[in-house]
Parts: structure tokens; sequence; C-alpha cells
């Protein structure tokens, strides 16, 4: 069902077992993995943390077994109706970067839609309107990880002139 670790370590048993099976699989999964790069880990983590935190979300980087984790929590201005997780796995030479979200956003759609009889329409609005916003940020951060991953494959390490 759900391929990944990362959503299910924030969620206990009984929200896994009802986003599960009352709206299907967790979020959205953007994965893209690079080889022969032979990246600095943790600058790469620092410079996404650096993207939220420009885009002026509450961030946090956590140190993995494997890697780093990434969680974004938007503000209200944002408009997205949920945290964002961004899991950075495996060696400088082969990693992989991955942008998971939407499970939320699409919950509201479907519990307003089912329950819209009942006056819950608003919540397809919210979740339709937070998913466009998701879009477009996952648009913005795949570009600015792939020009950060040029950076860093060139050998500048200095993130502060990055933009």
């Amino acid at each position: 069902m759900f391929s990944g670790k990362i959503v299910t370590d924030y969620l206990s048993f009984r929200q896994r077992f009802f986003y599960s099976r009352f709206y299907g699989d967790f979020g959205e999964n953007m994965e893209d993995r690079w080889i022969g790069k032979n990246i600095d880990l943790s600058l790469l983590s620092q410079g996404i943390l650096e993207f939220f935190k420009k885009e002026k979300f509450i961030v946090s980087l956590q140190k993995k077994e494997k890697g780093y984790m990434i969680v974004a929590v938007p503000r209200r201005s944002h408009k997205i109706a949920e945290k964002i997780f961004v899991n950075i796995t495996g060696e400088p030479g082969d990693f992989s970067v991955k942008f998971i979200s939407g499970t939320h956003s699409r919950a509201l759609v479907r519990i307003g839609t089912t329950f819209s009889f009942l006056g819950a329409g608003f919540l397809v609005l919210k979740g339709l309107k937070s998913q466009e916003e998701l879009e477009k940020l996952e648009k913005r951060f795949w570009m600015y990880v792939d020009r950060l991953i040029w950076q860093l494959s060139y050998g500048e390490s200095d993130l502060s002139s990055f933009s």
C-alpha cells in the first residue's frame, strides 16, 4: 500500500489504518535519484532546508540512520493544509530525494464531496486550493533542488550565495 516509512513514523496505528482504509495510499510521493554526483548529503539537506525557510515555512531537520528528513509546516498564508516531508537517502554517489505531500488535501476533497449535502462542500474548495498550492510549491522545489545539486556537484559548498 504505502512504500515509504517516513509518514508512518509520524502517524499512530489508528491514523494509518483510518487513512489507508478510507482514503487510499498515503500522499503523493515524487522521488528523484542521482547517481555519480558525489555530493555531501548534509550540505544538500541544509540547502533544501534553506529553500523552505525562504518560502517562510516552519522547518525541522532530522538526521536519520540512512540520510536526512526535513519536515516543513506551512503557515496559514500558504493555503496548504498539511505538512510536507522531504526524505534524502543514500550515499554521496547514489542518493535520492523524495517529496511527500498531498494526503490531507485529497482527504478534504473526498470528505467534502461525500458530505456536501450536509454543508461540507467548503472542504472540497479548501482541499483543491491546497492541492494547487502544493503543485506550485513542488515545481519550485524540484527546480531549486536541480540547481542546488548542480552547484554542489561542481564543488561550490557556499550556500549563502545560492538563490
